[in-house]
């Protein structure tokens, strides 16, 4: 019996560690997958940096092209009747709004159809697009007043 009784004793202590070895590679496989779920949370913060950082990099380098400065502009000229204010706003180094803050004193049927030229204007990227015929007057004071706020974008 004493025989046996150490088989026993020795084939339990076996099961015991292989048990123990068993349930040791079971906490090791969740802690790998725990490191490689880990690793692609930081993978995939990283490539999102990264894209940001070339984004930012790229704005940079439109704006360093086309010479204007991110912000908001004011410039005014001289329309038909009275002075014509406008506001520009730079993103990315490019025109993205022009708005028409002051415009008294344009009569309201060629204001109207000089305010086309605004679309042409951020199409372009400048101040200078052709004027609308029947409306120059106005058409040069939009112009201008838009000129002089990309003057101040550059500077």
């Amino acid at each position: 019996m004493k025989k046996h009784w150490n088989f026993i004793v020795r084939a339990v202590n076996l099961l015991l560690i292989l048990a123990v070895l068993w349930q040791y590679q079971q906490v090791a496989l969740v802690r790998a997958d725990a490191v490689t779920a880990r690793q692609k949370e930081i993978d995939e913060a990283n490539a999102w940096n990264t894209s940001v950082l070339q984004a930012q990099q790229a704005a940079e380098e439109a704006e360093a092209e086309s010479g204007l400065k991110d912000g908001t502009y004011e410039g005014t000229a001289l329309g038909f009747g009275d002075d014509i204010t406008v506001q520009i706003t730079i993103s990315g180094g490019q025109m993205t709004d022009i708005t028409v803050l002051k415009h008294d004193g344009e009569d309201k049927p060629y204001y109207t159809q000089a305010l086309t030229m605004l679309d042409k204007m951020l199409t372009a990227q400048t101040g200078d697009v052709d004027l609308v015929s029947g409306a120059t007057l106005t058409c040069e004071g939009l112009r201008d007043a838009v000129q002089d706020a990309l003057g101040k974008a550059a500077a």
